[in-house]
């Protein structure tokens, strides 16, 4: 078996919490192994979930689990429209870390955008570069990291702070019902709140808010 990015290959519960069980279709965009939907489906939360992945190796693991995967890149407009023409309607579309790998995410929004239900609602989960982790790394120690994960993942060509997470949002014509911060001391995984870092929460939450996770419904 391919040796995957556990980063992008998990089960994404903090997001799913917000979908009640129900006889849903749901959109995962960027499924990587399907886990989400095979969750979403088999603990009726959902009687179909469509997946869109750019990966095939991943994609092809994925259908095995989901009930349709597409499979292309959203950075290519004759892909986009090609999964425009399927005719999908969801009551919830999943955003789980993704838009920032994206050239034009405010774009990809707003098309995807137009498959959601008049009632449906759409989960995204951001990272956010106000973190003090980029004052750590740019002013501090003076580079640009690139990582394998993370809020420097190498492969990150957009960037958001709490107020772009909520401009990329209106952008789409999407109303934030409700947002979340994700908090972490440093982005390093399993990193601890010291006093230095609870004084920061203190002062301005955004500092220690590692991901940017907002509800938004049809404005």
């Amino acid at each position: 078996m391919p040796k995957y990015n556990s980063s992008y290959i998990g089960l994404r519960k903090d997001l799913m919490k917000y979908i009640p069980k129900g006889d849903h279709c749901i959109l995962d965009v960027g499924c990587a192994l399907g886990i989400n939907g095979k969750y979403l489906l088999e603990n009726n939360y959902a009687s179909e979930v469509v997946g869109i992945e750019y990966d095939g190796r991943m994609a092809e693991e994925a259908s095995v689990y989901n009930s349709k995967v597409l499979c292309g890149d959203l950075n290519d407009s004759s892909f986009r429209t090609s999964v425009l023409h399927h005719n999908y309607t969801f009551d919830y579309m999943l955003f789980g870390d993704v838009l920032e790998h994206l050239i034009d995410p405010w774009e990809v929004l707003k098309e995807l955008k137009t498959m959601l239900k008049p009632d449906g609602l759409i989960i995204i989960s951001l990272p956010n570069i106000a973190h003090v982790e980029l004052f750590v790394q740019v002013f501090i120690k003076g580079t640009w990291p690139r990582n394998d994960r993370g809020i420097f993942d190498k492969t990150h060509i957009s960037w958001f702070t709490r107020k772009d997470a909520f401009s990329l949002a209106s952008s789409a014509q999407l109303e934030v019902i409700q947002y979340e911060r994700k908090l972490r001391a440093r982005d390093a995984k399993g990193s601890k709140f010291t006093w230095k870092t609870k004084v920061l929460k203190w002062m301005n939450k955004d500092l220690v808010t590692f991901q940017h996770i907002m509800v938004c419904k049809d404005a």
